[in-house]
């Protein structure tokens, strides 16, 4: 597919306004896309092999890509123009308001939530009735003509249950709508559908890590002891198996499959990558007049900056660079940089649909002086959880926590990790505990409502 000749839409005016005020009843509940490009970016592997003579370093990609540079390819979409952006945002119907850079990423806040931009990913996160999954083949093209990536390593689509799906208009009727979608695309994905009800539900649509690749690199290596050496042995043990925990029910692991593929940190990934997601609902309407836009003050980044103070919200990541936006006359967005990783927050307050939703990946700080209820970095991660639920103060929330691993050994203090996060919480019940093993992945989900 040449990008050029896709039809390019016409980009919608620029919006500063809260679409909740025209419509009433505004779909909080984001969509939630990320693809990783394969082979992840070239360039940097070049620039580490050459810049060292360790061992350790990181190892180039043979060939590929070479070839790729030569041909005028970035292998970065950072690289990408704004123009073209701000179009495939328009297939969406959603526009950019500001932007935020730092060495690893391009955070851009929306006018319907987030998108950043990585050299070799991108994470769009998009509310209220706009048509994320449209943009799937602009963003693909995008990154094949641009930056030379022509084929997607993983992607992840995932989103709660709509507090209104009859206004969603295709292909986010219903979520086997979507699934269809997806599948058209890509013939390596599997959906899941997690919790009990209908309001509480969560949905998953994730593909398995694209190897063929790094198969064809594998071909033009002659030094296999190296390769392998640099590549963890090439072996990835996991499965698609589920656990739903009651109590202290025992946890089995069971590894039936073997998958030869290329280790995260070979491909140009962060070696260790987590994702805390808390979705909530029915927000304390006292704890939501902060994000009213109120009378002579100013809307958009001052605005934001005043709900950051007034909330507690700068106390979660006080180093971090932050980019807050208030809407009028209600809602809130913001993305903050720290690093490599992201956080992202975005507030609907209006009773009728209250919903805020909190994202980081960020690299939890182990606490140095732990209770007794589990190591620094489970005390840490309940510590940040229980942060975000005091601010917003909801009637129900759900979190989701993946985090990934290379072996059997990171993968069960990962299920330690994560079962234990993911526990009581003062002032709460939880309904669910859920846990999933993926290819390279894990992941818990707890649902809570307040007592």
């Amino acid at each position: 597919m040449d990008y050029n000749i896709i039809p390019q839409p016409t980009a919608p005016p620029p919006s500063g306004t809260n679409y909740s005020a025209e419509h009433g009843c505004f779909e909080g509940p984001e969509k939630l896309l990320e693809i990783w490009f394969s082979p992840a970016p070239f360039k940097q592997a070049i620039l580490s092999n050459n810049n060292s003579d360790s061992d350790e370093s990181t190892p180039a990609t043979p060939n590929d890509s070479q070839i790729n540079l030569s041909l005028g390819f970035s292998n970065d979409l950072r690289t990408v123009d704004r123009a073209l952006w701000d179009s495939m945002l328009a297939t969406v119907k959603c526009t950019v308001l500001n932007v935020i850079r730092n060495d690893h990423v391009d955070a851009y806040l929306l006018s319907e939530s987030s998108m950043f931009v990585y050299p070799h990913k991108i994470i769009l996160k998009t509310c209220g009735t706009t048509t994320l999954l449209k943009a799937l083949p602009y963003m693909l093209e995008i990154a094949k003509t641009r930056c030379g990536y022509d084929s997607v390593y993983r992607l992840f689509y995932s989103r709660k249950s709509f507090m209104f799906p009859d206004k969603q208009p295709g292909p986010h009727r219903s979520w086997e709508e979507e699934v269809k979608y997806l599948d058209a695309h890509f013939d390596n994905g599997a959906s899941y559908v997690i919790g009990d009800t209908n309001t509480d539900e969560w949905y998953l649509y994730l593909t398995s890590p694209d190897i063929s690749q790094h198969q064809n690199h594998i071909e033009n290596l002659t030094d296999m002891k190296q390769l392998m050496k640099k590549t963890n042995g090439l072996s990835w043990m996991s499965d698609y198996t589920w656990y739903k925990m009651d109590g202290n029910e025992s946890i089995n692991l069971h590894h039936p499959h073997s998958f030869p593929i290329i280790s995260s940190s070979t491909a140009g990934y962060r070696a260790h990558d987590e994702t805390i997601e808390i979705l909530m609902t029915k927000l304390d309407p006292e704890a939501m007049r902060a994000f009213y836009h109120r009378k002579d003050e100013p809307s958009g980044l001052e605005g934001g900056n005043r709900v950051d103070a007034e909330t507690g919200l700068d106390k979660l990541y006080p180093e971090a660079d932050v980019d807050a936006f208030l809407f009028e006359p209600c809602g809130y967005s913001c993305n903050g940089l720290l690093g490599d990783g992201y956080y992202t927050i975005h507030v609907t307050p209006e009773p009728q649909c209250s919903y805020a939703s909190f994202e980081t990946t960020i690299p939890i700080k182990p606490l140095e002086n732990p209770g007794k209820q589990g190591d620094g970095y489970q005390e840490a991660a309940r510590k940040l959880i229980r942060q975000v639920v005091d601010i917003f103060q909801p009637g129900a929330f759900t979190v989701t926590y993946f985090s990934s691993h290379v072996d059997d050994t990171q993968q069960m203090d990962n299920i330690k990790k994560l079962v234990r996060t993911i526990d009581q919480f003062g002032g709460y019940k939880r309904k669910d505990k859920i846990l999933y093993e993926f290819e390279g992945y894990d992941l818990v989900f707890g649902h809570y409502t307040k007592l």
